[in-house]
């Protein structure tokens, strides 16, 4: 692919994704208000002033006494300057509540990403290629074992053995590298582990199948037939083209992660993206669900576009349109 037409496709993608994100903003919005439960009274409190001037007042402040359309479009107008709103939950700025959460996510993410990585394609390739034999029964018995088991069990299981039992770990919580880098390694190694698990056993299943379909076709059976090595034939022409396949999948399970860490974030004390999402949700907390599923969807839409890009330089070949 020309490195001029780089641009012109970024181009065409960010087009398609401010009507894709025009798209989320409108069901999110709806969805939010549609849900059953009072903003109003989560604003309030439990304990708060519930005579009908305060209702009104408080109904005026959320801007939930004007049409929807026009509540839309006052909260579409504050997000292109980035001003979410206030958290009605401690009425901090919800825009910084999420810079505040993003790190702590990514952090998380990056990790068990990385050990998913690396576990992953060493099994999934050499499985392949050794298809049929006893490591290739293991790795798929194992693999489809980890698929199986929730988050939340594994999660259990290595705070049984490593906290409780073996006392090498703190059973949950969570340190700032900045703060403690040390012990933010150890507060992160278990819910990163569990995540990771979970991540290379889908991963090592695609890598697998991926490279099995690749060793059999007709340019592998060529490369054999010339003579050249297996080392020549499955690493430079096989493997290349099952990264593709990995990147896409890496890419798109980044994108998941971002907002689907909730279980894993509550069961270690890990107070992310994930957990915050959450909170939001069971609290009513209109602005902050609002900002951060916009986020995960910016996210989600910016990642497949690297990931496209990635493809060209993997293999020039590939033309994107």
């Amino acid at each position: 692919m020309q490195q001029s037409s780089i641009p012109k496709y970024l181009l065409k993608r960010l087009l398609m994704a401010i009507f894709v994100l025009l798209l989320v903003t409108i069901i999110v919005f709806g969805a939010v208000r549609l849900a059953p439960g009072d903003p109003v009274q989560a604003k309030i409190g439990p304990y708060g002033d519930y005579s009908e001037e305060n209702i009104a007042r408080v109904r005026a402040e959320l801007g939930l006494d004007k049409p929807f359309v026009v509540q839309y479009l006052i909260w579409v107008r504050d997000g292109l300057r980035f001003d979410f709103g206030v958290s009605l939950r401690n009425g901090a700025p919800v825009g910084q509540l999420i810079m505040q959460k993003i790190p702590v996510s990514l952090e998380l993410i990056v990790l068990s990403m990385l050990i998913a990585i690396l576990i992953s394609i060493p099994l999934g390739v050499f499985s392949a290629i050794k298809k049929g034999t006893v490591f290739d029964q293991i790795v798929s018995v194992t693999s489809t074992g980890f698929l199986a088991i929730p988050s939340f069990s594994l999660g259990l299981l290595l705070m049984i053995v490593f906290a409780v039992q073996l006392k090498w770990l703190p059973p949950n919580g969570y340190v700032a590298f900045r703060d403690n880098p040390l012990m933010n390694l150890r507060y992160i190694l278990m819910p990163a582990i569990t995540l990771a698990m979970l991540e290379q056993a889908s991963l090592t299943r695609y890598i697998r199948s991926e490279t099995i379909e690749i060793i059999n076709s007709n340019y592998v059976r060529t490369a054999k037939a010339k003579g050249l090595s297996p080392k020549m034939v499955y690493f430079k022409h096989a493997f290349k083209n099952v990264l593709v396949t990995v990147i896409t999948l890496i890419g798109m399970r980044f994108a998941q992660l971002i907002g689907g860490t909730v279980i894993v974030e509550q069961l270690f004390g890990w107070s992310g993206l994930g957990w915050f999402l959450y909170q939001s949700i069971v609290n009513r907390d209109y602005p902050a669900v609002q900002a951060t599923v916009l986020l995960v969807a910016v996210a989600f839409i910016f990642l497949n576009m690297l990931v496209d890009v990635m493809y060209t330089v993997i293999d020039p070949r590939i033309k994107l349109s």
